[in-house]
């Protein structure tokens, strides 16, 4: 299959929008149905918060837990961005992140207030300051290679010429997400466990 300028589009995928509008949308999802969804789901309930205060955590079996879930979205997206949907994939995934913390956000928000903003910072700290970058470098590799082997190539003849130049990079962010990984087993539990003692 041939693809023309016409077909996918020249610019870069606008991952903030997409992000933004997905964060939108879940956070408003809690806010306007906070009356009924929170009744409904226990996410960051009190109850749900009293057993994570108390309960004993297993840090290597978190870390291998962590690890395979952060995987499978490594996994799916380098896999996705060789296939026609690679855009499409990345664009979904993008608004699927904004969209947890929307509603993650919105969810502590609506239970706690003020202290619910900080339970989620704490809640992200300090993992996510390696999977941000991680991902925003993954979904721009992913781009790029999908422009390299479907859109470039077929307009200039010279993108595939360039893939083994681009297949180092993911080396890199798989190791950034798994030092994430170890933060998140290893580290964040013992910040989150003592914040809860607030609660």
């Amino acid at each position: 299959m041939k693809w023309d300028k016409s077909i996918v589009p020249v610019g870069k995928l606008p991952l903030r929008f997409l992000f933004v509008i997905g964060f939108t949308v879940g956070f408003l999802i809690v806010y306007w149905g906070k009356g009924t969804f929170l009744k409904n789901m226990g996410m960051l309930d009190e109850d749900t918060l009293y057993h994570m205060k108390y309960m004993a955590v297993d840090n290597k079996v978190l870390f291998w837990y962590v690890l395979c879930k952060r995987g499978k979205d490594f996994i799916a997206l380098v896999l996705m961005a060789t296939t026609y949907l690679g855009l499409l994939f990345c664009g979904g995934m993008t608004v699927k992140y904004g969209f947890s913390l929307g509603l993650f956000l919105g969810t502590a928000t609506c239970r706690y207030g003020i202290k619910g903003i900080l339970l989620c910072i704490v809640g992200i700290f300090p993992h996510y300051l390696c999977y941000v970058p991680a991902m925003v470098m993954l979904l721009q590799w992913c781009e790029d290679i999908y422009r390299s082997i479907y859109f470039y190539h077929n307009i200039t003849g010279q993108g595939k010429k360039s893939l083994p130049g681009k297949l180092g990079k993911p080396v890199l962010i798989l190791g950034v997400l798994v030092l994430g990984c170890v933060l998140e087993a290893f580290v964040n539990p013992v910040l989150f466990k003592g914040f809860l003692q607030f609660f």
